[in-house]
């Protein structure tokens, strides 16, 4: 698998003042040869670059902050801040080390488990941009293919947090002994670890993520993450990747703010996802506005979590996997389907939410049902 790295400079000793870097991102109009782009960066004072080809970007890092000499360099669009981005779920209940068989409600809900005769998203590439994947949970082990960990490219992309192996059990789970079954359970899952066992990561891994998916040709990317700051640069890697077809979901947020959702989100090539509980109504901690496109079960999910367990969580990161399972299962039938497309199926198949004629909620049966008539 492709990954663009980090080409660096001799670090400096660890007393030296010098080793507190600046992350610096930038959009590069003329794309030119990479030595010739980490010549200017040099020249610039940059110690360490990072290229990211399909997206035009290149992210350095500086002993100093300020950089007033840039604009003389030529073909360099803007320069934007590094800032960093956490994951944060409104609820985490206990760890639950035996279950027995049963269809997690959420996926029940938006009747996937009535098309695993039709389509189980078999080999559709999703990926999970988040704290990695436990490829070794029980519910995983058999539909994990691989990825990449953006902030150690030399380790695997485990997970130590659990959230990205919530997120894939939801997708692609596939236990009867630990009761998780995902909504694609023949799915192809890939970690794009972008997050530390914190929940923290930093704009540019996100950057770096997206790249990455777009050279290793995933067809769903799911983004269970928000941010209330807007990112010029961050538009750009989501339009980059929707114009390469890459079906991207995203997280409206868990703030209850019923007038705006988080980005990426909020941009209009992702499919916005917000969260519903067990009661049909949505989650007092979904957010809602401009660009939501619909809304899927996100209220005490029990899935995949670390050691081989499984735990419940709630957050509109829990919704998403359930849409980009969906995806997966529509992909399987029709490879060729747009990103538009997908779109269209998901939102015009939506079934009623109690309290609210906004949007509609996610249902895979009447989606797959659409491709198969």
């Amino acid at each position: 698998m492709k990954m663009s790295g980090w080409f660096d400079s001799p670090p400096p000793h660890r007393h030296d003042p010098r080793h507190i870097r600046f992350r610096k991102i930038f959009f590069v109009r003329k794309w030119n040869d990479p030595r010739t782009l980490m010549r200017y960066f040099r020249q610039m004072g940059c110690r360490s670059v990072r290229l990211l080809p399909k997206l035009g970007i290149v992210i350095g890092e500086f002993v100093h902050d300020d950089l007033r000499d840039s604009e003389r360099y030529v073909g360099l669009e803007y320069i934007e801040p590094d800032i960093k981005v956490t994951i944060t779920d409104p609820y985490v209940g206990a760890v639950i080390s035996e279950q027995p068989y049963t269809v997690p409600w959420g996926v029940r809900e938006i009747e996937a488990n009535r098309v695993w005769s039709i389509s189980r998203g078999r080999a559709v590439k999703v990926a999970v941009i988040d704290t990695g994947i436990a490829h070794d949970h029980p519910a995983i082990r058999n539909n994990y293919q691989g990825g990449i960990n953006i902030l150690s490219p030399i380790f695997s992309p485990y997970d130590y947090n659990g959230h990205g192996t919530h997120v894939a059990g939801t997708i692609a789970g596939r236990s009867n002994e630990l009761g998780i079954l995902g909504v694609a359970p023949r799915a192809h899952l890939y970690a794009v670890k972008a997050f530390n066992r914190k929940g923290s990561a930093n704009l540019s891994d996100l950057l770096s993520a997206i790249n990455w998916c777009i050279e290793n040709r995933m067809q769903v990317v799911n983004m269970s993450f928000g941010m209330d700051k807007e990112s010029e640069a961050l538009r750009h890697a989501i339009q980059m990747a929707h114009r390469q077809g890459i079906v991207m979901v995203a997280a409206a947020g868990n703030q209850g703010n019923r007038s705006m959702i988080d980005y990426p989100a909020r941009y209009p090539e992702t499919i916005a996802v917000t969260a519903t509980g067990k009661n049909g109504q949505l989650a007092s901690f979904s957010n809602l506005g401009d660009g939501t496109d619909l809304a899927a079960p996100g209220d005490k999910i029990r899935s995949a979590w670390l050691n081989g367990s499984t735990r419940e969580m709630s957050g509109t990161s829990m919704a998403v996997p359930h849409v980009a399972g969906t995806v997966a299962l529509l992909l399987y039938l029709r490879s060729d389907l747009t990103p538009e497309q997908v779109r269209k199926i998901l939102t015009r198949t939506c079934g009623p939410i109690n309290g609210t004629e906004q949007l509609g909620m996610l249902n895979a049966y009447r989606c797959v049902r659409v491709l198969v008539r």
